[in-house]
């Protein structure tokens, strides 16, 4: 018999229960670094996230990866969800097409199971982080069957989500507007015009604002040296990251890191 590896949960970061009680309120936020998880259990929002539309009704779960831009307009309330984000390296998210799991109800001691353990930092610590990883795993195996759900896409903007994709897989190396669009097999007015569809800015700001958001997870989540997440997120120069992440949230990245 083959042995089993080690399970891919390396941390729990976050664990709450949200609501929200006004019918038509709309937001825009970025997911967390790692995984997040999201159980809806009364309400219902629309959502868009990496050019797709989704509808969550109770029992939906939505898998979120690495700060994805999610808009959302809240349809029926009380709007009601779990949530938990943790960090799982070798974990691949679900496709794009398979980020819903719908009628999941059953999940929902599992997800309470977790923030009760979450919200009691008096259990001993063994017992703590046995019976929350415990939790967390019996969910994740549970959505390893992903449900089928259509989901729509602006065609406009289809093209500027393949890009950003592609580009979320390695931030490290610098690109321009020609690159992109030479990569694309596309010019570079098309790609901008795809880009302003989906996210409504111009390519090279929506590329800082993901590199900058990823940088963020990284400051305040990782252990990483500055020059070190500087690298990763395609910036040679600590003093340009430094200067563009101040710009950016308001103050250094060592500063949010203290």
């Amino acid at each position: 018999m083959s042995q089993i590896s080690s399970p891919p949960v390396s941390a729990i970061l976050l664990v709450a229960r949200f609501a929200r009680l006004r019918a038509g309120m709309t937001f825009e936020a970025t997911s967390l670094p790692g995984h997040l998880l999201h159980l809806v259990v009364a309400g219902a929002v629309r959502q868009e996230c990496n050019g797709r539309e989704y509808v969550l009704r109770r029992g939906d779960v939505m898998w979120y990866h690495e700060d994805e831009l999610v808009r959302g307009t809240v349809l029926q309330v009380p709007w009601r969800f779990y949530s938990i984000n943790f960090i799982a390296p070798t974990l691949p998210p679900p496709a794009f097409e398979t980020r819903v799991f719908h009628r999941r109800l059953t999940l929902e001691p599992l997800f309470a199971e977790l923030l009760a353990v979450w919200e009691k930092p008096g259990l001993p610590a063994l017992s703590r982080q046995c019976r929350a990883h415990a939790a967390l795993l019996q969910i994740l195996a549970a959505l390893t069957t992903p449900s089928q759900q259509p989901v729509k896409m602006d065609p406009r903007a289809r093209l500027w989500w393949e890009v950003e994709t592609k580009l979320r897989q390695d931030l490290a190396h610098p690109v321009t507007l020609a690159t992109l669009a030479q990569a694309a097999h596309t010019s570079p007015a098309t790609l901008t015009r795809a880009c302003r569809h989906a996210v409504h800015l111009p390519p090279l700001k929506r590329i800082k604002q993901v590199r900058l958001s990823l940088a963020r997870g990284l400051v305040l989540r990782s252990g990483l040296s500055m020059k070190e997440i500087a690298a990763r997120v395609g910036y040679p120069r600590v003093h340009e990251f430094s200067r563009d992440y101040r710009k950016h949230f308001g103050q250094p990245p060592t500063a949010e890191r203290a």
